[in-house]
């Protein structure tokens, strides 16, 4: 936070500043800065990612928790060995040091948003 204190923000996610996903196997996927970790507290950031029809993000993990919201779109998350199944209004949270990818099983784009923290 730098000793300041942080500013509101109202963004629409289509004006969002985007990044190509392409580490750990990702394709087809975008990310979309929300909530920079710089941002607000530093506690967190938010995002969404867009990972277009047959495509995959990046299979990794780390050593923070994350909270997912599928907010449209048809998929599949594999959380450590196990998969599942996911489409708009499911929730998916990944505990800290978990392995997770999500990847595009439908014809739309599969939009994700996601809080990850701690971070700080």
């Amino acid at each position: 936070m730098g000793g300041r204190a942080p500013e509101p923000k109202v963004l629409n996610l289509n004006a969002a500043p985007t990044t190509a996903l392409t580490g750990d196997g990702a394709d087809l996927a975008t990310g979309m800065e929300l909530l920079d970790l710089e941002e607000g507290t530093g506690q967190f950031d938010f995002r969404a990612v867009r990972i277009e029809a047959g495509g995959i993000s990046a299979d990794h993990s780390h050593p923070h928790e994350q909270a997912n919201y599928i907010l449209s779109g048809q998929g599949r998350v594999d959380l450590g060995d196990t998969s599942h199944d996911v489409g708009p209004n499911d929730f998916v949270y990944v505990p800290p040091g978990m392995r997770h990818v999500f990847a595009n099983t439908g014809d739309d784009d599969l939009i994700v948003l996601a809080a990850r923290g701690p971070r700080g």
